[in-house]
């Protein structure tokens, strides 16, 4: 047994200080992480094809992904979003179906692929991650609702794009579509894992009503964070909308019948499992990515590109009211770890996987290094005299 763990514990390990070296480096050369991060991983994944020591999908879905939706969620301003709820639902329901949608069509008008693979393409490249641009957000004063906008728009956009992606999923590999089950089945989905978050969150706050120890507050949130993520995902519910629910109901029960002994360390512990768990997230997505393979597609990628850069433009101007506002929700359109996950999971007697799969490593390898390299200048310039 040791012979079998122990090198994939010492590759995780290495993957680790890897990752935590570069984002020092990051952080020197005044770069976003993610930035360099994903540009390494590309760079060692291509050259000298080192892969992650896991498999990355069921990872990235089933270990990283709850505690990363609960961090973003626990963090979130709850009067900030309230105001904002209207422009959230927007971008993340309306907008993400616009992007998938459009996508597919300038695809199929374009040749490159026919519309159900459009689609499904679409659908894993509308969800935004805009990871580096919350780094960025730690080092500049940006409003807190800009802030809000794009860390809950970006929660919300990964449950619709998952929804869509097992609909597009049927339509590509040549099955009949039933359009209207399909919709209701995605809002069920979709509300049964916010019902079932919030539903999780009040026995855990009954009980943490009972103790004042830091250990089993920090505990019980990672325990609520899991419980509700796995438990939506077996009763085929949202499970990023219920770990979400989960986080943000349970803040909020305890800002007003109880609280936190140690809110200090709870704050701290997912400050730093949110920092290992992207880390190492982006420093897998970039070996995952060979730079020759993603140049395969160019006329697929250069349609997408346009079209997901004029989907943003216009849902940032309907959206956001201010100038600075509405750039940084453009700059915060970038693709992540999600893409790559449901990608590599395409069945591979799937007509085109080939082509959607080199397509999707491209833009993420394009939104995050090329879109993110320049960010916290810009950003910066935006927001550095004002206030938060």
């Amino acid at each position: 047994m040791s012979a079998e763990v122990g090198p994939s514990v010492t590759a995780f390990v290495v993957l680790l200080a890897s990752a935590v070296a570069l984002s020092i480096a990051a952080e020197r050369i005044r770069v976003p992480a993610a930035v360099l991060l994903v540009a390494a991983g590309a760079l060692a994944g291509s050259l000298w094809h080192v892969r992650p020591p896991f498999a990355f999908g069921p990872a990235l879905l089933f270990v990283f992904l709850p505690p990363l939706v609960f961090e973003a969620a626990w963090n979130v301003d709850l009067p900030a979003l309230r105001a904002r709820l209207g422009r959230v639902v927007l971008l993340a329901f309306p907008g993400t179906l616009l992007t998938a949608f459009a996508v597919a069509g300038g695809l199929a008008l374009s040749g490159a692929l026919p519309f159900g693979a459009g689609l499904l393409f679409g659908a894993m490249i509308a969800a935004t991650d805009p990871v580096a641009v919350v780094a960025v957000f730690r080092r500049v004063p940006v409003p807190v609702g800009v802030r809000t906008l794009v860390e809950a728009e970006s929660l919300a956009n990964d449950a619709v794009a998952l929804a869509l992606y097992g609909v597009a999923l049927t339509l590509a590999s040549g099955g009949a579509v039933a359009w209207e089950p399909a919709a209701a089945h995605a809002v069920v989905a979709l509300a049964g894992g916010i019902a079932l978050g919030a539903a999780c969150a009040v026995p855990l706050w009954l009980v943490l009503r009972t103790t004042e120890a830091a250990e089993y507050e920090v505990t019980a949130t990672v325990a609520l964070a899991y419980a509700a993520y796995l438990l939506a995902d077996r009763l085929q519910l949202s499970g990023i909308f219920a770990t979400a629910a989960g986080a943000v109901a349970l803040r909020a029960l305890l800002a007003r019948r109880a609280h936190l002994s140690h809110p200090e360390y709870v704050d701290t512990f997912w400050n730093a499992g949110a920092y290992l768990a992207n880390a190492v997230v982006f420093l897998a997505t970039g070996l995952l990515i060979d730079v020759p393979r993603a140049l395969h597609e160019p006329a697929t990628v250069l349609v997408a590109l346009a079209v997901v850069a004029a989907a943003r433009v216009l849902l940032a101007l309907v959206a956001v009211p201010d100038r600075p506002g509405r750039i940084t929700v453009f700059l915060a359109g970038m693709r992540g770890a999600l893409p790559l996950a449901l990608a590599l999971a395409l069945p591979d007697a799937l007509p085109q996987r080939a082509e959607i799969v080199d397509g999707v490593f491209a833009i993420v390898l394009v939104t995050l290094v090329v879109q993110g390299a320049p960010l916290e200048p810009v950003v910066r310039r935006l927001y550095g005299s004002r206030r938060a």
